[in-house]
């Protein structure tokens, strides 16, 4: 089964609401999720929901389209709001970030969901233990019984830095980690909807983006992680992907 992220890709005619490109909404399991302060057209969310489920199977028919099909618009001829539906695959096994140097790695089936991460994360960059100023957060999925750390994965292609309009981020060309330039940050989220692994938050006071940096080299989570859901990986081993 995979998640989903539903984002409004383009606009043809006039939304009412109004909906806006890089707003989106995401499917995890059996709950849809909208992001705080946002929200979703009911209309376009109803004609959305017979295809969700079906987007959500993992097909092995050579027949079949819906694994090729991203695009739906929404029912109002005068709207044409485009909706782009992208598959957010669950990692069960372990998975490299990191594009030239050391990065993390997640084994999401050792995560225990204490959090710890977080904390060390927020007192590491901001100096208090908040998750909410955390660069690395915990997925819980409680009908799944599932905790899966996010945190950025340092794709090679990096989709957010590509998103900003601004020139705000840049990926290091030793560590591979995406860097911040706050002062061209203007808080228009089109990075976040621009991540696959919804591994991009954002300050909810200052509204500039959050992204793991790996501290230098030498990311707090790990050592914080008791379990072993959060480790180094090595440069010799397998870079990772954007999913």
């Amino acid at each position: 089964m995979y998640d989903l992220r539903v984002v409004v890709d383009h606009i043809k005619g006039s939304c009412d609401m109004p909906m806006h490109p890089g707003d989106y909404f995401e499917v995890r399991g059996s709950r849809i999720y909208i992001p705080d302060n946002k929200y979703m057209c009911l209309w376009a969310l109803q004609s959305l929901m017979a295809i969700l489920p079906a987007k959500q199977r993992d097909s092995s028919d050579p027949d079949d389209w819906l694994p090729a099909a991203r695009y739906m618009s929404c029912p109002d001829p005068n709207g044409m709001v485009i909706f782009r539906i992208d598959r957010i695959e669950r990692t069960s096994s372990e998975s490299g970030v990191g594009a030239n140097g050391p990065g993390i790695k997640i084994k999401p089936e050792l995560c225990s969901g204490c959090r710890a991460c977080e904390l060390a994360c927020s007192f590491s960059r901001a100096g208090v233990f908040d998750p909410g100023v955390a660069r690395i957060r915990v997925d819980k999925d409680e009908p799944e019984g599932h905790d899966i750390p996010i945190v950025c994965r340092q794709c090679a292609d990096a989709p957010c830095v590509n998103a900003c309009p601004f020139g705000a981020l840049h990926k290091d060309k030793t560590t591979g980690a995406i860097l911040v330039t706050y002062e061209k940050c203007k808080g228009c989220r089109k990075c976040e909807a621009a991540c696959p692994n919804r591994a991009v938050f954002f300050h909810r006071e200052t509204k500039k983006v959050l992204i793991c940096d790996l501290c230098g080299g030498d990311p707090k989570c790990v050592s914080r992680c008791v379990t072993g859901a959060i480790t180094v990986r090595e440069p010799s081993e397998k870079e990772g992907e954007c999913r």
